[in-house]
């Protein structure tokens, strides 16, 4: 019977095996418990074994699947002050006097005039990508640009000025994989970029599984 039953354990053939069990429990009318038990932890085991972490395989056709979205390093580090944009995805918040300044996740910092607090007027806007934090103190303001943190001079808060940058102050999003399991994903590509975020979307045979 050991003999048997390893074999299909070694092949993942678990149907077999409990079909093999059932057959072996009518026709032997006593079993062991330690026998019994030695085939379902060597059952459990090869079951747990089965998963696998950022393994390569095909499917067929179109599957919902994960995207690595890329960035050259140089777009990354492109700041600018610009002209007032509307907001997409709000974020933090922080008052400063006569000014507000709000986080637009992973687009930048717009600059509001609340000195009139019943008519507030953006003045400007901070492109930052993939700043998503916040804070200030003192005169200057601070926040990441994707794993870089960068210090503005905002004392004169409609010109905020670039004082310094801090390089890899923030751990960077998972170039490998998505932050899920139990998800296909588009194996990423280092040549095209860095990977800031992964977006679910539909990918033509997906080779990669996690």
């Amino acid at each position: 019977m050991e003999h048997q039953w390893l074999t299909m354990i070694n092949h993942q053939n678990h149907a077999a095996i409990i079909e093999y069990l059932r057959s072996y429990t009518k026709n032997n009318k006593i079993m062991r418990t330690g026998k019994i038990a030695i085939i379902f932890f060597s059952l459990l085991m090869s079951v747990s074994c089965t998963r696998e972490t950022n393994s390569n395989q095909n499917t067929s056709g179109k599957t919902q699947a994960y995207i690595p979205i890329y960035l050259s390093l140089a777009s990354v580090s492109a700041i600018k002050i610009d002209s007032p944009k509307t907001t997409t995805e709000a974020g933090k918040v922080y008052v400063f006097g006569n000014y507000l300044f709000q986080n637009d996740i992973n687009k930048g910092i717009h600059i509001i005039d609340i000195s009139s607090r019943s008519s507030p007027k953006k003045i400007a806007f901070i492109d930052i990508p993939y700043s998503t934090e916040i804070a200030v103190k003192g005169n200057y303001l601070y926040t990441n640009n994707l794993s870089d943190l960068v210090t503005f001079d905002i004392s004169n808060p409609a010109l905020p000025v670039l004082k310094s940058r801090v390089k890899d102050v923030f751990p960077l999003p998972n170039q490998k994989y998505p932050p899920f399991t139990g998800v296909y994903f588009e194996c990423p590509d280092g040549a095209k970029g860095i990977v800031v975020k992964w977006e679910l979307g539909e990918v033509e045979n997906p080779k990669c599984r996690r």
